[in-house]
């Protein structure tokens, strides 16, 4: 499992959108807050299905429905 940077999952796309990480569907809108927020990076684990995040000065672990409550 290899992290993904939030800026090239974003790029291009609709906020209305969804983008599929590692088998967790994610809003695009929900990314893009996460990058205003600070967060740069994020990482899937299967597991338990929960995605970690972290930036320069930032780092969280949400599970798939605290990030659709993100938004």
């Amino acid at each position: 499992m290899k992290s993904k940077n939030i800026q090239d999952l974003v790029s291009g796309k609709n906020d209305g959108k969804e983008v599929d990480v590692d088998g967790l569907s994610i809003p695009i809108r929900t990314l893009k807050k996460l990058l205003e927020d600070g967060y740069a990076h994020l990482k899937v684990y299967k597991e338990n299905k929960t995605v970690s995040l972290w930036g320069k000065a930032c780092a969280a672990c949400f599970t798939e429905q605290q990030l659709r409550e993100h938004e």
